[in-house]
């Protein structure tokens, strides 16, 4: 078993995927923050403004995360890039809007 890397302001939660890493605080996962940063070039003050209702401290953890486990973070990320707004109706048709009568 791999032991996640130590990166103060990031916390482990368990939950229906598995144990993840998130920003302290905020239940965001790391993978969330870095798949913006990765988005938007890796340019800060485009990150900055993608999150503003984080701090600088929280951004960084999340980033310092990712510089220590890149693996899992990517990982993370190929799993979600294939969940299309089209994949998840037709996986997941309940969750599709209901219209009105």
């Amino acid at each position: 078993m791999e032991i996640p890397a130590v990166v103060p302001g990031i916390v482990f939660t368990d939950g229906p995927a598995g144990r993840r890493a998130t920003i302290a605080g905020t239940g965001l996962d790391v993978w969330e923050v870095i798949a913006t940063w990765k988005e938007v070039g890796e340019r800060w003050e485009v990150l900055r403004q993608s999150y503003d209702w984080l701090t600088d401290s929280q951004l960084r953890s999340a980033i310092a995360y990712y510089e220590a486990a890149p693996g899992e973070i990517d990982a993370r990320l190929s799993t979600e890039q294939h969940w299309t707004p089209e994949r998840v109706l037709s996986e997941l048709p309940h969750l599709s809007p209901q219209r009105g009568p």
